[in-house]
């Protein structure tokens, strides 16, 4: 659920802080106080797109930021980590920040985030019913989901479509290798000139780092010999010769340890190191011999290397990579070389895979089609407590046509299915059922809308819902209806209603009113809740435009009738 919305310059807001219950959260205010601001706001938190007209004149950047309670924690946290964000536990902090030259961040619980990583993180946290999404139940395209939300078909869509993928991945190596004959003779020919390369210079392993090397010690032969002599001569051949000296100093020693006997192991220890002195000259001596500079071999080197590092840019900008390359085109080259042999195989692992995945598909398609009259029952009799009793509501299924591959028994596989569906709808009797697009006005949509909630609060996994403008096109008893439904979503279900009705806003366990005031020039949107006599005037005001005395018994005959019915459901549930 959500807990709290904090919102600082962000299109007329200044600064406020909302805080929500959970249950059935109302909000209310005259037209442009602000409301569909805090609905933007949301929206931003939840990763939709930054917008630099919404930092507020003056300032030079809004933030948004919400504090979320998830139903499953665990879950959750799962999923974070899983995003490379961290786990909050039983909270979760999101952040947004927009500047005025565009630019925006994000932050999940104190963490860097993309806009990307936070729709994630906050999929199924609250989901958000709007006017657009009256126009999105208009698309038949969304109609199947509905169907496998409410018959709980997650497990089996998820293992249909993961076949599904597996069996599109096949037909696409197969569509790939039975192209025109010109076109793999054309990459035939492609890759045998491109082999012909990497076969002529025939790299190796490591070759590259291995002549380096070489080339290294040979461009400084120079310095390595002159530097070998002249250690040579400080050790051993030099005048004053450290091998000389040192024994000058044994022959010295000797003679002392004639005398004093402690003195011997001295003038051992300096007879090792004589020997020592001695073969390292005379080593260095060798080395220097040895070492010259040998222009040829370095030419050899550099064309070599030059020929590789050619290589490495063609194919992948290393050595490494341009080998892997040979490996892979000589496989290509062996199976169009077998293209006949190669295509049947992939044929076979197409039958294969399009006989698993409609094996899956069959399964779905029976289990919607047992849900099918369940759902369209239920919504039914949903919309019949929303002022629509005479309303009949059907599933149209049609076959996969378009966007789908073959399968073996002559269906179309899709991607989401073997099927489509379509919620049909004959709001009056003697009507007969049409698409929704044909029939329904927005009143009727929001009810449809509503109804469908209700349905799928068992089985939704979203955690609340914000309903904005689901009043259009209502009043009266209808309007009493829709706040009733609202509460029973409300019961297992965070919700929160931004209305103009009086009859929907008293069925809400809390009460916030969106105003509009100037301060120092400045127009600027705040949140306050109201409870008691405010609560009352509040309705009174949406009533009747106007706060008379009339207004206020309604107001309260409301709120009366409202808490009434919420103990009654109350005692039933408790029963």
């Amino acid at each position: 659920m959500l807990d709290l919305l904090r919102v600082k310059n962000f299109a007329i807001i200044d600064s406020l802080e909302v805080r929500f219950e959970p249950g059935f959260n109302a909000l209310t205010g005259e037209t442009g106080a602000g409301k569909s601001i805090l609905v933007d706001a949301l929206h931003l938190v939840l990763g939709g797109r930054a917008q630099a007209d919404s930092v507020r004149t003056g300032a030079e950047e809004a933030e948004v930021e919400a504090l979320f309670r998830p139903r499953d924690p665990e879950a959750l946290d799962a999923r974070l980590v899983a995003l490379g964000l961290p786990a909050g536990g039983e909270e979760l902090l999101v952040r947004r920040t927009v500047q005025r030259e565009g630019r925006s961040r994000a932050f999940v619980n104190g963490a860097l985030a993309t806009a990307s990583q936070v729709q994630q993180a906050t999929k199924g946290i609250i989901d958000i019913s709007g006017q657009h999404e009256h126009v999105g139940l208009l698309d038949p395209h969304s109609h199947l989901e509905l169907l496998d939300v409410y018959a709980q078909l997650g497990a089996q869509r998820q293992a249909y479509e993961a076949a599904f993928m597996k069996l599109a991945e096949a037909e696409k190596a197969r569509a790939a290798l039975d192209s025109s004959e010109s076109a793999r003779a054309e990459r035939a020919e492609w890759l045998r000139w491109q082999l012909d390369e990497l076969v002529k210079i025939d790299p190796k392993p490591g070759e590259d780092d291995k002549l380096a090397s070489e080339r290294k010690l040979l461009a400084a032969a120079e310095k390595l010999r002159g530097g070998a002599e002249e250690a040579e001569e400080s050790l051993r051949s030099g005048e004053g010769a450290a091998v000389e000296r040192a024994s000058r100093a044994l022959k010295r020693l000797d003679e002392l340890a004639q005398i004093d006997p402690q003195l011997a192991p001295l003038a051992l220890s300096v007879r090792g190191a004589v020997a020592e002195l001695d073969e390292a000259g005379r080593a260095l001596g060798k080395y220097a011999a040895r070492a010259g500079g040998d222009p040829a071999r370095l030419e050899e080197l550099d064309e070599r290397l030059e020929l590789l590092r050619k290589l490495a840019r063609k194919h992948g900008g290393t050595l490494a990579a341009a080998l892997e390359k040979r490996t892979s085109m000589q496989a290509e080259l062996d199976a169009l070389g077998n293209h006949g042999e190669e295509l049947a195989r992939r044929g076979a692992e197409v039958q294969k895979r399009a006989l698993e995945a409609l094996k899956l598909g069959r399964v779905l398609s029976e289990k919607r089609a047992s849900a099918a009259a369940g759902f369209a029952k239920a919504v039914a009799s949903e919309l019949s407590a929303l002022g629509m009793a005479k309303s009949e509501l059907s599933i149209r299924f049609s076959p996969v046509t378009e966007g789908g591959i073959p399968g073996p028994d002559g269906s179309v596989l899709g991607a989401r299915g073997l099927e489509t569906a379509e919620l049909l709808l004959s709001p009056n009797p003697g009507e007969e059922l049409r698409p929704l697009v044909r029939i329904a006005s927005g009143g009727e949509l929001s009810r449809v809308l509503l109804a469908v909630k209700k349905v799928l609060a068992e089985g939704d996994p979203v955690d609340g819902y914000l309903f904005d403008e689901v009043d259009a096109g209502i009043g009266g008893a209808t309007a009493d209806a829709v706040g009733r439904a609202l509460t029973s979503v409300a019961k297992r279900r965070q919700v929160l209603c931004i209305t103009h009705l009086p009859q929907i806003a008293a069925f809400a366990v809390r009460h916030l009113v969106v105003e509009k005031e100037v301060a120092r020039g400045r127009t600027q949107s705040r949140v306050s809740p109201v409870e008691g006599d405010a609560r009352v005037h509040e309705l009174a005001r949406l009533l009747s435009g106007h706060v008379t005395d009339a207004a206020l018994e309604h107001a309260h005959e409301l709120l009366a009738k409202a808490n009434e019915t919420r103990e009654i459901k109350s005692r039933k549930r408790a029963g």
